[in-house]
């Protein structure tokens, strides 16, 4: 007979059984491995729902080139290492805390001995996060994963930036959410901590959720879905608040900062009188002593942040007056203008570090071409604002309030340009789209002129 049992070929049967034991030796030697090729189709047939045609294709194209770029990495890595003399390699120094602690987390709860060191090193306060047992749990049902666990942070980002997009592309159009995915998953530091074992991943998925649950909640149909919306944002910001300290306080300020700018930017008329009103309110708040002490001390804690990161490795850059870095003292007595100084010159400092001539490094040279990039989608955002807000208010104020809230600590307490750029890793997932929209309006208004011209 040709055909084996239930109609299929013998040679369709032996490409079964090779297929069967493969997928089986693999998971012997990567169970996460496996797990992930799982997360990554679900993760693909999520985002082609509802698409349709040539743009689904597209789509599927970007996303398992991303998906197969960020496994290639992890590949490299484990290839080019040596383990006769190294348990395992990380892409960055960091993420050798989270995968020995989490481990250590592991063989505690398996009751596998450990070494006395690495039990208090698993306690450490310093750096402790939800994230550590996150790792350790999963590692507990699959095993020790040194390599498995950058898997686990690919899922998350490549879930966080299709559950954006999947938003974007619904409420702003395809185009701008098309190529906000696609920088997303191409921009050079991106890619890199989206393979990392870092939090910063598990960070953004649940960040990006709160944002999807706060337009659930104000767009629910039944009172059943918005409560619904509203214990899940409560928990996710619980989660949050686990996994980075004053992450709670951070997101939840992104969400009322975004639906409080919903509110004013739909009634013109309240907007109107808001922008007349807001800095006579500030004004008396600020006149009053205890307030203004209270902004100071805030001011100066920051202040002292900012310069705890000057004597950090890497390539620092200053936004105090010189006289604070001579006497750290000094500090606790600036002046007025001096602390004005020092917010303008963080803000701006956040958008424009590290410039070209501040290139003392191969990494920051390697990057320039990338802060480029940043600069064009700073100076796209304006451009898009508007449009965006018109296309849809609520998702454009939750997206800008987001981004605002992190850009604004950072630049703050930021001092250090690896630093700098790793943390903007927070604020790029927010802000890509109103550039993206920025982007399609300028072309549109050049394409429509050009046809003009052609006419005439």
């Amino acid at each position: 007979m040709n055909g084996g049992w239930l109609g299929l070929s013998a040679r369709t049967w032996w490409l079964v059984v090779v297929a069967g034991v493969a997928a089986g030796v693999v998971y012997v030697l990567s169970p996460l491995s496996v797990w992930f090729v799982f997360a990554a189709v679900a993760i693909v047939s999520w985002a082609e729902r509802g698409i349709e045609g040539e743009e689904r294709r597209w789509l599927r194209l970007v996303l398992v080139t991303a998906i197969v770029l960020r496994v290639a990495a992890v590949l490299v890595l484990f290839t080019i290492t040596n383990h006769s003399t190294t348990p395992f390699a990380t892409f960055f120094g960091d993420e050798e805390f989270f995968i020995k602690r989490s481990i250590s987390l592991r063989n505690l709860a398996l009751g596998v001995p450990i070494h006395s060191a690495d039990f208090t090193y698993a306690f450490d306060e310093v750096g402790a996060t939800s994230y550590l047992y996150l790792l350790a749990a999963i590692q507990a049902l699959v095993g020790p994963a040194p390599y498995g666990v950058h898997l686990v942070g690919v899922a998350f980002y490549l879930s966080a930036v299709v559950l954006l997009f999947r938003l974007v592309r619904r409420t702003m159009g395809s185009v701008p959410a098309f190529v906000g995915l696609v920088l997303l998953l191409f921009l050079p530091t991106l890619f890199a901590w989206s393979v990392s074992a870092l939090k910063e991943s598990a960070y953004l998925l649940l960040t990006a959720s709160t944002v999807a649950l706060a337009e659930a909640l104000v767009r629910g149909r039944t009172w059943t879905r918005r409560a619904a919306a509203a214990v899940a944002i409560l928990v996710l910001i619980a989660a949050v608040e686990s996994l980075r300290r004053a992450g709670a306080a951070l997101t939840a300020a992104g969400l009322v900062g975004g639906l409080a700018t919903t509110w004013f930017v739909t009634r013109p008329r309240v907007l109107l009188a808001t922008a007349v009103i807001v800095p006579i309110a500030i004004g008396i708040v600020l006149s009053r002593p205890i307030v203004q002490v209270r902004a100071f001390q805030n001011i100066r804690q920051a202040a002292q942040q900012h310069a705890g990161h000057i004597n950090t490795p890497g390539v620092v850059y200053k936004t105090l007056d010189d006289r604070f870095y001579i006497s750290w003292y000094d500090l606790g007595e600036m002046r007025f203008f001096e602390l004005a100084r020092f917010i303008i010159r963080s803000a701006v400092d956040y958008i424009v570090v590290p410039l070209p001539w501040q290139a003392r490094s191969n990494a920051i040279v390697a990057y320039l071409p990338e802060q480029a990039v940043w600069l064009l989608m700073v100076a796209l955002v304006p451009i898009g604002l508007v449009p965006a807000l018109r296309r849809d208010p609520l998702v454009t104020s939750l997206l800008l309030a987001m981004a605002v809230t992190a850009a604004a600590v950072v630049a703050l307490v930021s001092g250090n340009v690896g630093t700098l750029v790793r943390h903007r890793g927070l604020v790029i997932p927010y802000i890509v789209w109103l550039a993206a929209v920025g982007a399609s309006e300028l072309y549109i208004t050049y394409a429509r002129r050009r046809a003009e011209a052609r006419l005439d």
